[in-house]
């Protein structure tokens, strides 16, 4: 069984004069949390419906499960949230569920009190839907999408007009549902990708702008850095400086920036304590993904779709 879930080649949506989604073309591998990333009409919203048949592309090809050809079929081994979940209000957790498991036609009527339990509503799951929360009507509506345990979950800005307490839960149930599943995410909350997502697709302007695991994007632009006091800094400078893997040693606020792998940080320490310089603070400084958006998308830096 191939391990490629989804696959996008040259996928372009032109609406008018308006070029929405410009010949995209990506790859996403069963088991990831897969974030797409982009600036306020980039067409993250565009591409996600295209992948679930909710838009027709102008140009190009896509498929769920490499079977281009057979899209209704691979749908049904799909669940989705697409904005804020629309329920009955009067009508309770449980029996939203039930009623629309009974359209959709997927999972048991056994499998409601498991998926109540497993994104927390067990407990008020017998509750109106119009006393919900808003990250409660979120959690719902992901039971929703997990009926059937489907092998991908679309989800559109799923912590969007959340309290931060809400979207903290959130964020750590997606972490959870990305154990053994596919989860592809759509946000512009940087910090939230950062936290939640293995791999990402960033994109501005309908173009594919970097795609690949976080920590491989963020490496690539040199990013990492260890922030270092020492007994003698300015000896501390000369050595780091010698040492091959080390890409350069600036002054900053009173302390070293050392640019280089921050795995070698201990290696740094011994090189200085030959030198009869010791360390008295050290610590690693990463890139964030948000630095990293800003530096490939030129400053991009609108809201939500």
């Amino acid at each position: 069984m191939s391990d490629l879930v989804i696959r996008t080649e040259g996928l372009t949506k032109r609406y008018g004069h308006i070029l929405a989604v410009d010949g995209l073309s990506m790859e996403v591998r069963r088991g990831h949390v897969y974030g797409l990333l982009g600036p306020n009409g980039s067409g993250k919203t565009t591409t996600m419906g295209m992948l679930l048949g909710l838009v027709r592309p102008t140009s190009g090809s896509f498929s769920l499960f490499e079977s281009a050809d057979r899209h209704e079929d691979a749908l049904r081994r799909v669940g989705a949230i697409v904005e804020i979940p629309s329920f009955y209000p009067y009508l309770t957790g449980r029996q939203n569920l039930a009623y629309f498991q009974g359209i959709v036609g997927r999972g048991s009527r056994g499998e409601l009190d498991h998926l109540l339990d497993v994104v927390g509503l067990a407990s008020r799951a017998d509750d109106r839907f119009h006393t919900y929360s808003l990250g409660m009507k979120q959690r719902l509506g992901l039971a929703y999408a997990l009926l059937g345990d489907p092998e991908i979950l679309f989800l559109d800005e799923p912590t969007n007009g959340m309290d931060p307490e809400g979207m903290a839960e959130i964020r750590e149930l997606i972490r959870g549902l990305g154990k053994g599943r596919t989860v592809l995410l759509s946000s512009h909350l940087l910090h939230e990708v950062e936290q939640i997502c293995d791999s990402v697709t960033i994109i501005s302007k309908g173009r594919l702008i970097a795609q690949g695991e976080v920590a491989d994007l963020l490496r690539s632009r040199g990013s990492e850095q260890v922030r270092l006091k020492t007994t003698d800094d300015a000896r501390a400078r000369e050595v780091l400086s010698a040492l091959e893997w080390v890409e350069g040693v600036t002054a900053s606020e009173g302390a070293l920036l050392a640019a280089g792998p921050i795995e070698r940080s201990g290696d740094m320490t011994a090189a200085l304590s030959r030198s009869a310089v010791y360390v008295t603070e050290m610590a690693p400084v990463r890139t964030s993904l948000e630095e990293y958006f800003l530096e490939v998308t030129g400053g991009a830096r609108e809201g939500a779709e």
